[in-house]
């Protein structure tokens, strides 16, 4: 009887050690949420259109092609309260800077997924 009382107790324990975890591990504030854009041209890896890089970091991740694309892409994000926008690239900071847009730029590929992991 006695190893049947310890291994209860010990499952009741490692019961309450997982729901603490569970109910600790939520917060009142969210993760805070990261978007890189980047123009289309400098995205690409090789004959890749999108750098495998990219596909890695912890952000969303838009590849716009024209200048309308990058337009929205940037709006979107700024619209829908991320807490950073890195842009990279003539059109994505183009639009950063007609959209008024709190933003991050970055020179180019290298410095956008290094910004995006700080």
């Amino acid at each position: 009887m006695t190893g049947l009382g310890t291994q209860i107790g010990a499952l009741l324990a490692a019961g309450a050690l997982a729901v603490g975890g569970l109910l600790g591990a939520g917060s009142d504030r969210p993760a805070p949420r990261t978007a890189v854009v980047v123009d289309a041209a400098m995205a690409r890896d090789g004959r890749a259109l999108l750098d495998p890089r990219l596909r890695a970091i912890d952000a969303d991740v838009r590849v716009p092609r024209t200048q309308t694309e990058a337009n929205t892409d940037v709006r979107y994000f700024a619209a829908a309260g991320y807490d950073r926008v890195i842009v990279a690239g003539p059109r994505s900071t183009a639009a950063a800077n007609e959209a008024g847009a709190a933003t991050e730029r970055a020179s180019g590929l290298e410095d956008a997924l290094a910004a995006a992991q700080r």
